[in-house]
């Protein structure tokens, strides 16, 4: 990624904007009004003739698209299936769609998904024989001589064909076009004491992150299952002089993993962490925690308290497992967790992700106990209260972490109700001015408009400051926002699965539709506006309310599952950067003031605002701008330390890879980081301010640009973290020192290039 200044368009941008301009109707010779039912407008008009002339109208059913997504939304009948189906109906020709289910060659299964695409409604298709759907609280079990479920087919289909490419790779090497295959003397690690049982590895298997934006190939990738496994491999990184560094489902867009020609460590077997769709969320059954690898497993420990309890957990133990676990016991929760549900609890951990909710630390804030393996191999553990502020958040730093102790929360029932609000009013504006004419909704003009925003401000200070989760969502171009804050009940009453089989079966097709979009050449063909008000559409019939935006739907379910309520996510790669802006005090040196929410609301309209100022037909943002409230944290490294106790406003922006295809994604969020980066408060009255130290996701999209006039390392390094990195390398030197080992062994077994120069080159 580089920094700088928007970069110009390339020709084939150029050419996708003045072909659309060419085909479409334009006030005063501009673009049509961004606003959703206007590019709905523009696309129905004009998809037909766009796609004839560049050859493309041959695989896509352009009338699917036309009745069942774009007059249906237009006239708000609203209906999440019909929504899904008419996109997947439409697709149907495309070579995407074909490849996407070209694996499937059970019959059966391929008569379902056509039913469905056909008209069948999922419950109809789930309520079928021989059709297994897991539900969260429920433990599905396929009887001898019952054919197997949808999802069992699938996943055993998926990784049948890719059965064959491990052994070969594991033999041969990847066989790059440059390197001839040849067989390769691959090391034995063994993962039991009697030698038995030796370690999976692959030679030169081409690494790629998530997001795409990290690719290199490591000289070897390990998959351990057992603690011994990590110490002697560990021992054999050690005896080589290589570095070994960490993955899970490798969600994280920034250069935090191994690096070229060293060990990678995987938790999750590589068929599954590179596989597109992910079936996790569907495979059915319960996740106990026994029975399981070391590396897998869930241990309750010591009761705290009537409402406390220690549980310690196996590092590849993914979001999924732990939802099912926690659901299926209905008794201990985790408080806080990321949305996404394929990932492991090492990955949330490693690089300090977070939830909401203003009474929220970060995940990483809530583990009591670290266990891992040091640069030595042997297995060493951290609970000090203050060195655990270190371990507990070390990016791998430390070692290996094969086991992390959390402190859970009896547990609560999430009472959900989700709604879509006018963005004017979800969360409103400085100023009624600020809000871009494309988004001024009928009560702009109102004569009690002022009284209207006053009333949606109190509100969206109250849910900000006092709800147990909060969070708010806009699609590029829409004329509501999503809003999703929620508090909790003791009671489990009214308590249901949420989502339920049919809904993440939808969210699951809606993530897979996504994938199939987005990496279609007739999608990125799209003008970009088209691009994201089709994924808008897409993305806001799989959130609830789903048959009208004016529905206040109330849903009781278990907290585990209202934090984890989308499934699926992983199946539609983004670019994503995020960063955390402290919160204020309203009274400035006051302690006890009350947060200065403003903050929060200018940082979210000047972004709409940005969006609104790309009038040549670009737009970079393609997704959404994306809101949490939380608090902050007493992690060193934590990018919401030193936030409490007025909290923090996590905020990110998500596009698709098309938009870093056009050249307008990078230039973006420097733009954006520029924007946000630039705030300052009110230290003492008197009008004396200081800049707010706004600081990035470590794991989202930062490293190249520009942060406050310096290279983003530079200045984390000498801005950002000036005093808690040397805090963290002196806590890492402590532990250290107390067990056998110094920061320079660190640096040399668990270290790559980019905290070489963060956190161990000290000049």
């Amino acid at each position: 990624m580089h920094s700088g200044t928007a970069q110009s368009s390339s020709s084939s941008t150029d050419n996708k904007r003045s072909s659309s301009s060419s085909s479409s109707p334009r006030q005063d010779d501009q673009y049509p009004l961004l606003q959703r039912d206007h590019i709905l407008t523009d696309i129905l008009t004009h998809i037909d003739a766009f796609l004839s002339a560049r050859h493309l109208d041959q695989y896509i059913d352009t009338g699917a698209l036309k009745d069942q997504v774009l007059r249906a939304v237009l006239a708000h009948d609203f209906d999440p299936e019909v929504q899904i189906r008419g996109f997947l109906h439409a697709l149907r020709g495309t070579p995407e769609f074909a490849a996407a289910l070209a694996a499937i060659r059970d019959p059966v299964l391929r008569g379902r998904i056509d039913a469905f695409v056909a008209g069948k409604s999922v419950k109809d298709v789930l309520g079928g024989a021989n059709f297994a759907m897991p539900s969260s609280g429920r433990h599905v079990v396929k009887a001898v001589g019952v054919r197997e479920g949808f999802v069992d087919v699938l996943k055993r289909i998926v990784f049948d064909m890719l059965a064959f490419r491990r052994v070969f790779t594991r033999c041969f090497g990847e066989g790059a076009k440059d390197e001839p295959v040849k067989p390769r003397d691959l090391p034995t690690v063994f993962e039991d004491a009697a030698k038995t049982k030796v370690m999976e590895v692959h030679f030169r298997e081409p690494f790629s992150n998530w997001g795409e934006t990290v690719k290199h190939k490591p000289r070897y990738t390990f998959l351990p299952t057992t603690v011994l496994g990590v110490q002697n491999l560990v021992r054999f990184a050690a005896a080589n002089k290589l570095r070994v560094r960490c993955a899970g489902y490798r969600h994280s867009w920034s250069p935090i993993f191994s690096q070229e020609d060293n060990i990678l460590l995987s938790f999750v077997n590589l068929e599954e962490v590179t596989t597109l769709p992910d079936p996790m969320s569907l495979v059915p059954g319960d996740y106990t925690g026994e029975g399981v690898g070391e590396l897998k497993t869930i241990e309750l420990k010591e009761q705290l308290g009537a409402t406390k309890r220690l549980c310690r957990i196996g590092a590849g133990v993914t979001n999924e497992d732990f939802r099912r676990w926690a659901v299926a016991n209905n008794a201990w929760a985790l408080p806080v967790d990321v949305i996404l549900v394929e990932v492991t609890v090492g990955g949330v951990n490693g690089p300090i992700c977070h939830g909401a909710g203003r009474r929220h630390q970060t995940c990483s804030d809530g583990v009591r106990r670290v266990e891992y393996v040091d640069c030595n191999g042997l297995l060493q553990a951290v609970d000090d209260p203050k060195l655990i502020k270190a371990a507990a958040g070390s990016f791998g730093l430390l070692g290996v972490v094969t086991h992390i102790t959390f402190e859970l929360d009896k547990m609560t029932y999430a009472v959900m109700q989700p709604r879509k609000v006018d963005v004017g009013l979800a969360i409103p504006p400085l100023k009624k001015e600020n809000i871009p004419p494309a988004l001024r909704a009928d009560w702009f003009d109102a004569e009690d408009a002022e009284k209207q925003m006053e009333a949606a401000r109190l509100d969206f200070e109250r849910r900000a400051a006092d709800d147990y989760y909060s969070e708010w969502f806009w699609f590029t171009y829409q004329q509501k926002a999503w809003v999703n804050t929620w508090n909790t009940a003791e009671e489990a009453t009214d308590v249901v699965d949420y989502p339920d089989d049919a809904a993440t079966f939808l969210q699951w097709i809606e993530g897979w539709l996504g994938g199939i979009l987005t990496s279609s050449k007739l999608f990125n063909a799209l003008p970009g506006p088209w691009q994201a008000q089709l994924l808008a559409t897409s993305g806001m019939a799989a959130l609830p309310p789903y048959f009208g935006e004016s529905d206040t739907p109330t849903i009781r379910t278990h907290l585990t599952n209202a934090l984890h309520f989308r499934r699926g996510i992983q199946n539609m790669r983004v670019r994503d950067a995020e960063f955390q802006i402290p919160i204020p005090p309203l009274h400035p040196g006051d302690p006890a003031s009350a947060p200065d929410f403003s903050i929060v609301q200018r940082a979210w309209w000047d972004v709409i605002a940005l969006v609104y100022s790309y009038a040549d037909g670009s737009a970079p943002m393609r997704l959404t701008l994306e809101l949490r409230i939380m608090g902050g944290s007493d992690m060193l490294l934590a990018p919401q330390h030193g936030n409490a106790p007025w909290g923090t406003a996590s905020i990110e922006v998500l596009t698709v890879p098309d938009a870093v295809t056009d050249k307008e994604w990078n230039g973006f969020i420097q733009k954006v980081a520029d924007i946000w980066m630039s705030y300052e408060y009110e230290v003492k009255e008197g009008g004396v301010k200081e800049k707010l130290n706004v600081r990035p996701h470590w794991a989202k999209e930062w490293d190249g640009l520009i942060l406050g006039g310096m290279e983003a390392r530079k200045y984390l390094k000498e801005v950002a973290y000036k005093e808690q990195i040397p805090a963290f390398r002196q806590a890492l030197a402590e532990i250290g020192s107390a067990q056998g080992y110094g920061l320079a062994d660190l640096k040399g077994r668990f270290s790559n290039e980019l905290w070489d120069e963060l956190v161990f080159d000290e000049d």
